[in-house]
């Protein structure tokens, strides 16, 4: 089959899912050859500036066309009424080079007029309604409106682990049979050699020195930095807590809970750094802190594992299963629990263990597994699709 894999937001901005999706696309292009499939690649939402990926047009006008496209779809179907629309640009496209089939690698989809592979990262607007960022200003209507619109319709659903199935089961009628469950894989740049010397040098531009703890996580409120900061304050001196990622909006008042807790001396908000800068923080770190609110997988501490950092982090659903008994595990609500976690990894043998057991499952995590794991549901859907022209 012809399959068309659509990369959603490729900048260093978006994060871990920029990370997760840059890793796949690498992977696929060196497993082309173990494949009988052939790949074709599409980025939306921003202009990916690689010659290898053909962007989705974006700006107004574009924008315009695709929505009242969709507006007279929407009519027709109220009206029980075929479609007889004039087709998207990505539509269009499709059929100008015979695509069978469309993978969406993130949680982004749109009509396509083909059987789709949809990559489910979480229903965090379900299990968390309250977060702004999941629910003000219409969020939480457009993100059920797309789940709701995609997902009962694809041929498959990529989940991360049981829990991500269980979360997806829950909310929506679907074939269990439909559902592909796939971990995350380590991102590739966690894994190269490290340049120790190096490392510290770049901790010493950044201002980072003694024991610190490291939160990468954009500044969303889902991220909890606010029991982070209490954690911090509850183990006293002797202790700092290095902040990186992009503001979503949260920054200032991340900013006002340190001052109000009496912590700010012993916080460095850095926002957003280079991955030279990222790979110096987690060699540096006590301990990566990842309180996120939000499961069933995270990848920082999947890069901190990789990378010789011990984690403490949120025991929420998912959790357990993605990170075993390499990470401690804590409420993400209980800021003396995770003090208690961290000075746990003061003792040089549990530390050490720790850090053994994270760089197994790093290692075990590899985005190789997670391409072979779709090329293994595009082998049995072939069966399927061959049935029409």
């Amino acid at each position: 089959m012809r399959v068309a894999v659509v990369l959603y937001g490729l900048t260093p901005h978006g994060g871990g899912v920029f990370t997760f999706q840059r890793s796949l696309m690498e992977t696929l292009h060196a497993l082309q050859p173990d494949s009988r499939h052939e790949f074709v690649f599409y980025s939306a939402g921003t202009p990916s500036g690689d010659p290898q990926v053909t962007d989705i047009p974006v700006g107004r006008p574009a924008a315009m066309r695709k929505r009242s496209i969709e507006v007279v779809r929407a009519v027709q179907d109220n009206f029980y009424m075929p479609r007889v629309a004039a087709k998207t640009w990505f539509e269009r496209s499709l059929d100008e080079r015979g695509v069978d089939l469309v993978w969406f690698a993130a949680n982004y989809a749109e009509d396509c007029n083909r059987p789709f592979l949809f990559t489910l990262f979480d229903l965090g607007h379900l299990v968390h309604p309250y977060f702004p960022e999941l629910s003000a200003d219409g969020e939480w209507e457009r993100r059920h409106h797309h789940f709701s619109r995609y997902l009962p319709r694809a041929a498959g659903v990529i989940v991360p682990n049981e829990a991500g199935k269980e979360q997806l089961l829950r909310y929506f009628p679907i074939e269990q049979e439909r559902v592909v469950c796939l971990p995350h894989p380590t991102p590739e740049f966690a894994q190269r050699a490290v340049d120790d010397a190096a490392a510290a040098q770049s901790r010493d531009r950044l201002g980072v020195r003694g024991r610190y703890l490291f939160y990468p996580a954009q500044f969303w409120a889902h991220k909890n930095h606010y029991n982070a900061l209490r954690a911090l304050a509850a183990l006293g001196e002797g202790y700092e807590l290095v902040l990186v990622g992009s503001d979503k909006g949260q920054a200032q008042h991340v900013s006002k809970l340190a001052n109000g807790l009496g912590v700010s001396e012993r916080v460095h908000e850095l926002g957003f750094v280079e991955v030279d800068e990222l790979v110096a923080l987690y060699r540096g770190a006590h301990a990566l802190l990842y309180p996120s609110f939000l499961g069933p997988e995270n990848l920082p501490p999947l890069e901190a594992f990789a990378l010789g950092c011990p984690v403490v982090a949120s025991d929420v659903p998912g959790a357990r299963e993605q990170l075993g008994d390499a990470a401690l595990l804590v409420s993400p609500t209980d800021p003396d629990a995770m003090a208690a976690a961290v000075r746990r990894l003061e003792d040089d043998g549990e530390r050490a263990r720790r850090i053994e057991a994270g760089r197994g499952l790093a290692r075990e995590y590899t985005a190789e597994r997670y391409v072979r794991g779709v090329f293994g549901f595009l082998d049995q859907f072939e069966n399927i699709r061959r049935c029409w022209a």
